[in-house]
C-alpha cells in the first residue's frame, strides 16, 4: 500500500509511513533515480533493504524533497543540502521518514521475542527497576527505538546505549517522554514522541 500514516508536529516536523506491499518494480515507478541512488540500490542484496530504500525514496517524492539533496555523510547518515534535517528508518515492510527544521532522528521496530535476549545491552540501569516491564516486549522495543532515535538526533558516533542514554519512566501508551544523553560530564535533554501501531513502534526524538 502507497502512504499509511502521516503527521506533523509542533509545525516544523513531518513524519511519514510507508507500509509495503508493492513489487520492487512498482515502488521504483515514478522514482527519478540517479546514478548514485542506482548504485547504492544495487548494493542492498536482500529483497526487504531494497523495497525498504524505494519506500522512503517514494515519501522523500511526496514531501517534495529533491532527490539530489539527499546526501550520506561519511558515517553513512543521511542528511539534506538545502538546510533542512531529516533521519529515515525502515524495518521489515515497514518504512518511514522524519523531515524537520531542527535536528530529529526516526527509529521504528517491529514486536518480537528476540528484544529480550539484548535488552541487558541497552537498558540503562534506571530503566530495570520494574521487573514486570524489562521482560514486556512492547517496553522493551519503545525503549530501543527511542534510543536508536536519541542516538540519530545527538550525530556522534560511540554513544553507549546501556550507559550514555537513559529514557524517563513512562506508562502504557504514553505519547511524550524526556530521554537523556550522557556526553563529556554533560546531560542532554531530548523530548521523545512515542507513536504505537499494531505489530510495531515508532520514536521520534527532538532535542529539549
Amino acid at each position: 500500500m502507497p502512504l499509511s500514516y502521516r503527521e506533523t508536529i509542533a509545525n516544523t516536523i513531518q513524519i511519514l509511513l510507508w507500509e509495503i506491499s508493492e513489487s520492487e518494480q512498482e515502488l521504483q515507478e515514478g522514482l527519478a533515480l540517479s546514478n548514485i541512488a542506482l548504485e547504492r540500490l544495487s548494493k542492498r542484496k536482500s529483497k526487504i533493504h531494497r523495497k525498504g530504500y524505494l519506500a522512503i525514496r517514494q515519501l522523500l517524492k511526496t514531501l517534495e524533497v529533491e532527490p539530489l539533496t539527499l546526501q550520506y555523510n561519511p558515517k553513512g547518515a543521511p542528511y539534506l543540502t538545502d538546510g533542512r534535517f531529516i533521519s529515515i528508518t525502515h524495518t521489515k515492510n515497514v518504512a518511514a521518514v522524519a523531515l524537520s527544521t531542527i535536528s530529529v532522528g526516526i527509529d521504528l521496530e517491529h514486536y518480537q521475542e528476540k528484544i529480550k535476549k539484548i535488552s541487558s545491552r541497552f537498558l540503562h540501569s534506571n530503566e530495570t527497576d520494574n521487573l514486570k516491564k524489562v521482560t514486556d516486549i512492547q517496553f522493551l522495543t519503545q525503549i530501543w527505538t527511542a534510543k536508536e532515535a536519541l542516538y540519530k538526533t545527538f550525530g556522534i558516533p560511540g554513544i553507549h546505549f546501556k550507559k550514555q542514554l537513559l529514557i524517563d519512566s513512562f506508562k502504557e501508551g504514553a505519547k511524550e517522554v524526556v530521554g537523556t544523553v550522557f556526553y563529556q560530564k554533560k546531560e542532554y535533554k531530548h523530548t521523545l514522541h512515542f507513536r504505537y501501531f499494531n505489530n510495531y513502534c515508532l520514536t521520534l526524538a527532538t532535542p529539549v
